[in-house]
């Protein structure tokens, strides 16, 4: 049974008055998971829905902005047989109208409660009285040109939902929940929005009747004209900056957001896991992704970083890579151990303070409730990759030694960088990482994946939960298995 079948399944066993309570046309897609799920719960069983919901995992979620409406929230649980994000758009009260202020609140609960069918298990509204919903929501979306250039994205399925709604019913007994529910409307008025939409008429004429609508329902509204509009505008340009920058999504879970670090040796599938996860998770929460690897240059390091790919031609014996192969895993005597060249030990404490400012930048933006997922991390294991580098090279006990006081740099640095709150160590045996390595666009010599992969297999998270997963499996499997250890992090 899915984790949806147990929600509903729980909802009707435990007597909750709910019912789904919008688009029923897509009914479909909310119950696999490709929607939202949105439903009205009755007011006086808000204890016992909050305890079904924590009962089946269910996370809440809130605006980062600390925005959002009243009577409406977010709940979100993972399913763990298809590692689909279900989320539950719970609502108390009918706050709706246009998409980005809801700014009416329709007192009419009871009476979508009281008209609803059975769609299999789930009670869903009467087509009559989802009518009185669709018209009301829709016709209000006409009454502001931000609206309505949101509604021109969508406006071939209000079609055929206005189709839908009518092909079996006349709307005589709508407008009588209408007389009934909503006295301040006009029930001739009503009528006319209805043909308006089914014909359809011409905007000009859709966007008067919106305006007459409108005017009739000012009693219900939560705000003044201006205050709506501004609410509108407001919100409608975060949603094109984000959009323009490709920026993140309004919500984060109710906990906090959290820095995931995905590490591991080369070829172990890390970038292609992260980009999974951001797919996943960037479909609701606010998601950013940081590659610890590659930190970019800060102020102070851009200037020397430019320089590196000049010196890499003019020293190409002093290539990080050549470097590292020889001080750290050659056996060296002590004399050659201290006399590694300078240019590596300034590089590694610019890199390290690269990694530190790029990752003080992504706690920050976790405990502001963005989840971050980063590509490797340093780990308290001096000499692994991503971490502290100069402090096993360097044996000497002289304090005023440059070598000494770079390497206490370095790992003052390391030791500043917040822990993540949650490691995936991906681990593959080492033939299936140099077979992946020989298969990727831009492969890496093999000794350099092999001497990666002896480094990586054994790093140390000594503050942070870690969670080990075995690369060497179905695709799916992997990121099924990562998504619930995610999940549980959160």
């Amino acid at each position: 049974m899915s984790k949806i079948e147990k929600f509903i399944d729980e909802l009707n066993t435990q007597g909750v008055r709910y019912c789904h309570w919008k688009s029923n046309l897509s009914l479909s897609k909310s119950l696999s998971g490709q929607s939202d799920i949105d439903i009205l719960i009755h007011r006086e069983d808000e204890g016992l829905f909050r305890t079904i919901l924590s009962q089946l995992d269910f996370r809440p979620a809130a605006n980062k902005d600390g925005g959002g409406f009243p009577s409406i929230e977010h709940h979100f649980a993972l399913d763990e047989e298809s590692g689909v994000l279900i989320h539950v758009h719970a609502y108390f009260r009918v706050i709706t109208g246009d998409s980005l202020s809801k700014n009416y609140r329709f007192p009419i609960e009871e009476m979508l409660l009281q008209n609803t069918r059975m769609e299999g298990s789930i009670p869903v509204l009467a087509k009559n009285a989802e009518l009185i919903v669709f018209i009301l929501r829709i016709m209000l979306k006409h009454t502001s040109l931000v609206e309505l250039v949101l509604l021109a994205r969508y406006w071939k399925d209000v079609k055929q939902e206005i189709k839908w709604l009518l092909e079996t019913e006349s709307i005589d007994s709508t407008l009588e929940l209408v007389h009934c529910w909503l006295p301040a409307v006009d029930t001739d008025l009503f009528s006319e929005c209805v043909a308006a939409l089914k014909a359809p008429a011409s905007l000009f004429r859709r966007i008067s009747l919106g305006l007459r609508l409108r005017s009739q329902l000012r009693t219900y509204a939560r705000h003044s004209t201006v205050q709506a509009w501004l609410i509108g505008v407001r919100k409608f340009t975060a949603m094109v900056i984000r959009r323009l920058t490709r920026s993140q999504k309004e919500l984060m879970p109710r906990s906090g957001g959290a820095v995931i670090a995905f590490v591991g040796p080369e070829a172990t599938g890390k970038s292609t896991l992260i980009a999974e996860m951001s797919k996943w998770l960037g479909e609701h929460f606010a998601v950013e992704q940081f590659h610890a690897g590659k930190p970019k240059s800060t102020t102070l390091t851009i200037v020397p970083n430019l320089l590196v790919p000049a010196l890499r031609s003019l020293f190409p014996s002093s290539r990080s890579t050549r470097l590292e192969a020889q001080y750290l895993y050659e056996e060296q005597s002590e004399k050659s151990r201290t006399s590694y060249p300078l240019i590596f030990g300034i590089r590694s404490v610019l890199l390290a303070y690269d990694r530190w400012s790029l990752l003080s930048r992504a706690y920050s933006q976790a405990a502001n409730g963005t989840i971050v997922l980063c590509d490797r991390y340093p780990s308290s294991k001096i000499g692994a990759p991503d971490s502290p580098q100069l402090t096993q090279l360097n044996t000497s006990t002289d304090r005023r030694s440059i070598r000494q006081q770079l390497a206490n740099i370095e790992a003052r640095l390391y030791r500043q960088i917040p822990p993540p709150d949650v490691v995936i160590y991906l681990n593959t045996p080492l033939d299936v990482a140099l077979s992946r390595n020989a298969s990727r666009g831009k492969k890496e010599p093999e000794d350099y994946v092999r001497r990666r992969h002896s480094r990586g297999s054994s790093l140390e998270f000594q503050r942070t939960v870690v969670h080990n997963i075995n690369t060497n499996q179905p695709l799916d499997k992997t990121i099924l298995e990562a998504k619930k250890a995610i999940w549980k992090a959160l």
